[in-house]
């Protein structure tokens, strides 16, 4: 399996989308850091440790839950139409792996691209932030960004089964992406008008919700009080997602081994 994602990743690097990919990670970062850099100066805050947990609030809800199940979305699309593109998939009927390992590799590609873009946003903000105000909790923040790129990840597998059952071109895929990302986003808006269960089935709203208590509970963001009867524990957020994910994987074996056989 191991080399398997080896050659996964190769096939990417020569594409130079791993690059890409890094690079979109400093997107919101830096922007924001203008504006945090500005919150100094207006008195609006009490410190500048309180400067940067909003700072750092705002790339993760949007530089991570906007903008990475549209990386992710893209990813996948490469990964999945990549030998149908180069006329290879045939080929690879010839080699002793199985449609399954295939789809559990390029699978486990997403999500280490996940944790590793969500990782790279966390640790420019926290560059930016040492730069212009106060970081703390380091470690954490670290650890969680790579838990909200699993998270995250997870959560967009879900979509992926449209992307490949749909199997159309890579704006088909970015298109969908984007209005996934839109309409998480409509949903997250809505938490106080939207039943739990309805809360708790939206992957990427749930990751929001385990965020705001997560950072809440640490000691990083205020304000998620009002939200306290929907925020889901970890375990709970994590039983949830990977029931997402195995269920979502399931079905993407299952299309990618009837386009394999055709």
């Amino acid at each position: 399996m191991l080399n398997i994602i080896k050659c996964e990743f190769g096939k990417l690097k020569r594409r130079k989308f791993l690059l890409l990919v890094v690079l979109s990670a400093f997107l919101f970062p830096v922007p924001l850091t203008v504006l945090m850099t500005r919150s100094l100066t207006s008195g609006e805050y009490d410190s500048k440790a309180e400067i940067f947990n909003e700072y750092f609030q705002f790339v993760m809800g949007y530089g991570i839950e906007l903008l990475l199940p549209c990386v992710i979305g893209v990813f996948a699309a490469m990964l999945f139409f990549m030998e149908r593109d180069s006329g290879t998939s045939k080929n690879l009927r010839a080699i002793p792996v199985t449609s399954t390992q295939m789809v559990l590799t390029k699978i486990t590609v997403l999500f280490i691209c996940g944790a590793v873009f969500s990782l790279t946003s966390a640790l420019v903000s926290i560059l930016c932030g040492e730069i212009t105000a106060q970081v703390s909790g380091i470690p954490y923040r670290l650890l969680f960004a790579v838990e909200m790129g699993i998270f995250i990840t997870a959560g967009t597998l879900p979509l992926i089964v449209l992307v490949v059952f749909f199997s159309r071109n890579y704006v088909f895929s970015v298109l969908m992406c984007v209005f996934y990302s839109v309409l998480s986003t409509i949903a997250e808006s809505s938490f106080g008008a939207l039943p739990k269960l309805l809360c708790w089935l939206m992957p990427i709203p749930l990751t929001t919700l385990w965020a705001a208590g997560d950072l809440t509970d640490h000691g990083f963001l205020n304000g998620a009080s009002a939200l306290e009867y929907l925020i889901p524990s970890t375990a709970q957020t994590a039983a949830i997602l990977a029931a997402t994910a195995l269920i979502s994987t399931i079905l993407i074996d299952y299309m990618y081994k009837k386009r394999r056989n055709e």
